[in-house]
């Protein structure tokens, strides 16, 4: 599994070499446009090659004599920059993207750093590794408080999922939570946002059902048990108690609880009747569970 952290790191190469590039298009540019400034700055890198010779012969005269031959070519460079009026720094790597200056990460309107808008393809890319590559159109700016009605229950869901993410609750005892709501209820379609919007947040983040963790590849379980924030939906008593899930959501859920990572849970049953029913590992865990609900507002 790569984090969206990752993938910008993989593709700060590929940006160096673009903006060198355009660097190098840039220059030749300028120089088929005013070949006395080429002309110059031909002289005055055989100058500073002759100056390194000297200064390996250790002849401080023949450097004392390049060093003013490099200044006075340089008077001439800057006059003939001047008259043509070219960019002084035409030969010099400039960002790809101004916004973020190539870092991949850049400061919203509201001052928090975000993904920058130039790293769509990366973006993208890491929803496709968190697992929600069949969601492209679940975005938080499509989320809607008065869908179904009851606004005000749904606002407050969708905050404090929010703060689950960032770390921002005010009960530090669980790192384990319960989002319940009855079936079509618009469920998995704020948990895949809040996921998105952690990813955007430069979070590793991963969502999945929780039958599919049967499934899932040990190299990603191993990733879920320390990554940022952890989204498991359609969870369900009966899913635990088959095809090894409980044993793999335990280890899970063991390790994330002592590194105090948020993990939610995302259901359609009520916190007891989970407790009651579960496997007993998962049950005793879900005692202590936090619970997001309607009824819990």
């Amino acid at each position: 599994m790569k984090t969206i952290k990752e993938l910008i790191n993989e593709s700060l190469t590929e940006v160096a070499a673009m903006s060198e590039i355009r660097r190098e298009e840039n220059i030749r540019r300028v120089y088929k446009a005013c070949p006395d400034l080429k002309e110059i700055d031909d002289q005055i890198l055989n100058i500073r090659n002759s100056r390194f010779i000297a200064v390996i012969d250790k002849d401080e005269r023949l450097i004392k004599r390049f060093d003013i031959a490099e200044e006075e070519l340089q008077v001439k460079r800057d006059k003939i920059i001047q008259r043509n009026n070219i960019d002084p720094e035409f030969d010099v790597a400039k960002h790809v993207c101004d916004k973020c200056g190539d870092t991949g990460f850049a400061k919203g309107s509201d001052g928090t750093l975000k993904v920058c808008s130039c790293r769509k393809r990366e973006l993208e890319m890491s929803y496709e590794y968190s697992g929600m590559g069949d969601f492209s159109s679940y975005k938080m700016k499509n989320f809607r408080d008065d869908y179904l009605g009851d606004a005000k229950s749904r606002k407050a869901i969708r905050n404090e999922l929010l703060k689950v993410m960032l770390g921002m609750t005010e009960d530090d005892k669980t790192s384990l939570w319960v989002y319940s709501a009855p079936p079509q209820s618009g469920k998995t379609f704020l948990a895949i946002c809040v996921c998105k919007t952690a990813i955007n947040l430069g979070k590793s983040t991963y969502y999945t059902k929780c039958e599919d963790l049967q499934v899932i590849g040990t190299d990603t379980l191993e990733d879920l048990k320390r990554i940022d924030f952890l989204v498991l939906d359609d969870f369900a008593d009966s899913v635990t108690m088959t095809n090894n899930v409980g044993s793999i959501l335990n280890s899970i859920l063991e390790v994330r609880a002592a590194s105090k990572l948020p993990t939610v849970l995302v259901t359609p049953f009520t916190k007891n009747e989970l407790v009651s029913k579960c496997d007993m590992r998962i049950s005793g865990k879900l005692k202590s569970a936090k619970l997001i609900s309607k009824e819990s507002r």
